[in-house]
């Protein structure tokens, strides 16, 4: 059967984070999930440092909770990206190591494929409808990808600046928005066919692992422990 154990670091506002210290500063969501027998459980914490140690006893948590040893997980997914490149990084980590540790296989994740499959489930309306997944850069632009029932438009994500004039692809006419700047995005489609879903829920690793499990049990082959960068992972000043 299926044991499927999860990992994911999500950015976060202090405004929606109780255990921060400073509203100015800023925090991440860990969480560790399990995926058991039909049986889902998760745990979160949001902090603002010590997320390799902290995700670990997240997912010690999460297994004891459904009685599982760490030898009788048969897979462990995490996010990919795009996103936060600390985040990711440490997610992967993470997941490789346990892999590594508990001999099961490692499962990638988009992490817009998972919030536009998670929005799709949790909103029954969306039905067929194309939707476009975003995420916030930090550096002033926006990922952004476009998802049918079936799997993404095209598999080229793309880069759009967040700064009006926004430029809006033909293949997201008629799309529901979710994730970041979505007003910025319907407010710059002049045909008026976008629409926004509020209330969609930030990505967690239960989102991730119910993706790699849709897909696992679809056959489809499993996208490998690697971040997925839409920009270079590069750090530090520009070349001159």
């Amino acid at each position: 059967s299926l044991h499927l154990h999860m990992y994911h670091i999500e950015p976060i506002s202090c405004a929606s984070s109780r255990s921060c210290s400073s509203c100015s500063a800023s925090a991440w969501l860990s969480s560790a999930a399990i995926i058991a027998d039909g049986i889902a459980r998760q745990h979160v914490h949001a902090a603002r440092h010590g997320h390799a140690a902290l995700i670990t006893e997240l997912a010690r948590a999460a297994l004891e909770e459904v009685g599982l040893s760490a030898r009788e997980v048969t897979h462990v997914a995490a996010g990919r990206g795009p996103g936060s490149f600390t985040g990711i990084r440490v997610a992967l980590a993470a997941a490789k190591g346990f892999a590594l540790a508990a001999g099961a296989e490692g499962v990638g994740v988009s992490c817009l494929a998972a919030i536009a499959q998670a929005a799709r489930d949790a909103r029954p309306e969306l039905g067929d409808r194309r939707i476009v997944a975003t995420a916030d850069t930090r550096r002033g632009s926006l990922f952004c990808q476009a998802f049918d029932p079936d799997g993404p438009v095209e598999d080229v994500i793309v880069e759009i600046d967040g700064e009006p004039p926004l430029e809006i692809p033909d293949s997201w006419t008629g799309a529901a928005v979710i994730g970041a700047a979505t007003d910025a995005i319907t407010s710059a489609d002049t045909a008026r066919s976008l629409t926004v879903v509020d209330g969609v829920a930030a990505l967690d690793a239960l989102q991730v692992g119910r993706l790699a499990a849709r897909r696992m049990q679809a056959g489809t082959a499993p996208e490998s422990l690697t971040p997925l960068y839409v920009a270079p992972a590069f750090l530090g000043p520009a070349a001159p």
